[in-house]
């Protein structure tokens, strides 16, 4: 069977059709075209830092671990603090049975922040529980390799904790801040 050159979109239909009929009158099975490689990334859970209380301003560091801290504060009953947690989920589009790794990027594209009533809150610094990464600073991107990638599907579940700097001068808030996360497949290895 002749190779198959792609000359233009028609000509690349006919041939492809030709070949798959030509292996179906062989008796055999058409060939499996592979999917592009594609990547998600699911938002678990929310970066959550509790419910507390300052007189002016204050911090409390909610950690990749769920170790809480905090500076000026009274905490107070109600949401408990938790790390945000992510899944990266690779597919790379075939089933090949051969074990690879993923060089990725991580990035969490600025400070984020909010202002609610009289109450600011910020987020500047970040930590995660992969390997080799333990602070994302906002506008750098962080690399890993991923190991042990067996199957078509690479998933890895992570966490991402952070110190919010709260500044008030007047009432209280409930703040609710966005925590984008950017990761890119460099290569596959």
């Amino acid at each position: 069977m002749q190779p198959i050159r792609i000359v233009s979109l028609n000509r690349v239909i006919r041939w492809t059709a030709a070949a798959v009929l030509g292996a179906c009158l062989a008796g055999a099975a058409p060939p499996a075209l592979a999917a592009a490689p594609s990547v998600t990334v699911s938002a678990d859970q929310a970066l959550r830092f509790g419910t507390f209380f300052t007189d002016t301003s204050g911090s409390r560091t909610v950690s990749a671990t769920g170790a809480v801290s905090g500076s000026a504060i009274v905490p107070l009953t109600g949401t408990a603090p938790a790390p945000a947690q992510f899944t990266f989920t690779y597919d790379r589009g075939n089933n090949a049975n051969v074990a690879y790794s993923l060089l990725i990027s991580v990035l969490v594209p600025g400070t984020a922040s909010q202002v609610s009533g009289g109450v600011t809150g910020t987020i500047a610094r970040f930590d995660t529980d992969l390997p080799g990464i333990s602070t994302l600073i906002p506008g750098q991107t962080a690399q890993i390799t991923l190991t042990g990638c067996q199957r078509r599907i690479c998933s890895r579940t992570f966490r991402v904790g952070g110190t919010l700097q709260v500044a008030r001068t007047s009432g209280g808030a409930q703040l609710a801040i966005p925590l984008p996360i950017v990761v890119t497949v460099l290569a596959e290895l």
